[in-house]
């Protein structure tokens, strides 16, 4: 008892050390205490620190998927207790959704407008994309950072594995893991001032 207790405070002291996140189970179910448990263990093992937008996070059982704003909040969904990939891959997702509102320069109808030059045959609701257009074009960019963060973290084969297996964004993901569409990507990134710096 009295090893597991010291162990415990070493990886709480060793992952305070490295994220400066708060991560809040909202309920305190088993659950959610999982999920926590899984995300602390996710900064430890990665180094996060660069793909950190904001450092308040939530974990609701009540949430029905997870979200981004007004707080990031990561739901209890089966495949996020079974899988700590999907986790991360979720969880770097609703982090790129706010630096795309942080350090995005276009406003949001250039930003989706512009997108849209390049892929105008959108598909939208579920599983192809969001329910609207204009989300569904904003999540080609998101999911691009997020394919993008997932490969530096895990390997590109696991990376394009684990986003093609996902039962939502299943046009997004289709449409940002075509090498044809590498470069496009890429430019608008830059364009918009979000590309993720080589050190990342």
């Amino acid at each position: 008892m009295y090893i597991k207790r010291i162990v415990a405070i070493c990886l709480f002291c060793v992952f305070s050390a490295q994220a400066q996140v708060s991560i809040t189970a909202v309920n305190g179910s088993k659950d959610e205490i999982k999920i926590k448990s899984d995300l602390e263990s996710l900064h430890i093992e990665y180094n996060l620190t660069p793909w950190l937008y904001t450092e308040k996070i939530h974990v609701d059982e009540g949430a029905k998927t997870p979200h981004s704003h007004p707080v990031l909040t990561m739901s209890t969904q089966q495949e996020y207790l079974n899988s700590k990939v999907k986790l991360l891959s979720s969880y770097l997702h609703e982090q790129f959704h706010w630096h795309v509102i942080i350090n995005g320069k276009p406003t949001k109808k250039a930003f989706r407008a512009r997108i849209k030059t390049f892929f105008p045959n959108v598909k939208t609701g579920y599983p192809y994309g969001s329910k609207g257009e204009g989300s569904t074009l904003t999540h080609i960019v998101v999911c691009y950072l997020e394919y993008i963060a997932l490969t530096k973290l895990i390997g590109e084969e696991e990376a394009r594995e684990n986003l093609s297996t996902n039962g939502y964004y299943t046009w997004v993901y289709e449409t940002v893991l075509n090498p044809k569409n590498k470069q496009i990507l890429d430019n608008l990134l830059v364009e918009f001032g979000l590309a993720l710096s080589e050190n990342d």
